[in-house]
């Protein structure tokens, strides 16, 4: 750590200030791509442009999984590179600073933002991945299906040409494609009430045919008809559900764990949002890599033209990276692999790999 408190807060300053630069620039060029590529599938339909700039914005934190550690491995070797080029960090070395008391303002700018991020913002980013999503069903997908999960069990809304349902569901299991302990409210397309069915069990034949078992049905003025066996029209199979069910971007850090817990009491697997959950935790580590990496490629001064070199380098690691953390977690999405494991093992790998190379160049 740097006990002089004006180098600390000179080179914490410079370091944001190189992340702010570049954020921004990514932001507004991730936007601009997803903008460019909206209007593209916008084309044969008549949507305001405005509608189409919000969901560009709305996307863009779907991306920061992405943008955020790339961005920290560009603004620490900005914030490096620029050091070198005034011989200011040549003049820090030549004091006595250690290479470890130099990466410790990136080091404490990484752990402050990305807390801040996970803490803070993630709600946000989660409300925003919600917005994203409505908007693309009524405008690209023509989907009005929502699918919800909460303490009093499995919610589902579906439209189709002629009504819509609302349906709650107690227990719902994957594999023999059932739901438990039904409730079916049906109306018409001017949201008015049609009738209510109960049923102890759905059984989805396909994605146009439920067979509802042992229930009753209700209509206004009208005495409750039971029945063993029948069956319902409704555009909706198990398929679809889990294919459309809530993702874990768009859930919020605080709610995450409710969730999970509710996921699992309805019966889904709840293997993914794990995966996710351990993920957000082990983010502050993944950051901290990239600025690792980033101050190991440009804490040497070199010409520009190895610079531009040493920079292409770390984004085809940084790729690397994500690719191998990528597979990695799909094992344990899948019960291939222990969880913790597929989402903690390559970034504390990777970690101890950037720091044994860091020792490597403080003591050669």
């Amino acid at each position: 750590m740097i006990k002089n408190p004006i180098i600390l807060r000179y080179l914490i300053k410079e370091n944001i200030y190189s992340f702010l630069l570049i954020f921004s620039f990514s932001c507004l060029l991730f936007i601009s791509i997803d903008l460019i590529e909206l209007i593209r599938r916008s084309s044969s339909k008549e949507i305001d442009f405005l509608i189409l700039l919000k969901m560009a914005i709305f996307h863009i934190p779907t991306l920061f999984p992405l943008i955020l550690p790339t961005v920290f491995l560009l603004s620490s070797m900005h914030t490096y590179m620029k050091l070198n080029k005034n011989n200011e960090l040549t003049v820090l070395r030549a004091s006595g600073f250690s290479i470890w008391s130099l990466i410790f303002p990136s080091i404490f700018n990484v752990v402050i933002i990305s807390f801040l991020y996970l803490l803070v913002f993630n709600p946000i980013f989660a409300f925003m991945s919600i917005k994203f999503k409505n908007y693309e069903s009524i405008f690209f997908k023509g989907n009005a299906g929502l699918f919800a999960i909460s303490e009093t069990g499995l919610w589902l809304r579906e439209k189709n040409d002629n009504f819509e349902y609302v349906i709650n569901s107690q227990h719902y299991s994957f594999e023999n494609k059932t739901l438990k302990n039904v409730k079916i409210f049906k109306f018409d397309l001017n949201n008015e009430f049609l009738e209510r069915i109960d049923v102890e069990n759905v059984k989805m034949e396909n994605d146009q045919l439920w067979q509802l078992e042992n229930g009753f049905r209700l209509k206004i003025n009208e005495n409750p008809e039971s029945f063993q066996k029948t069956y319902l029209e409704i555009n909706l199979d198990a398929n679809k559900i889990e294919k459309n069910f809530r993702p874990p971007e768009t859930i919020s850090f605080w709610s995450l764990n409710d969730y999970i817990k509710n996921l699992e009491n309805s019966g889904f697997s709840v293997k993914k949002h794990e995966v996710y959950k351990n993920y957000l935790y082990s983010y502050p580590l993944i950051l901290i890599s990239m600025v690792l990496l980033g101050c190991i490629l440009s804490i040497k001064k070199d010409r520009i033209k190895k610079n531009l070199v040493k920079i292409i380098y770390g984004i085809i690691i940084g790729v690397i990276f994500h690719f191998l953390s990528d597979i990695v977690k799909t094992f344990g999405q899948t019960g291939a692999l222990n969880i913790f494991l597929s989402v903690w093992s390559i970034p504390i790998i990777f970690n101890l790999v950037l720091i044994s190379t860091l020792i490597h160049l403080e003591d050669g």
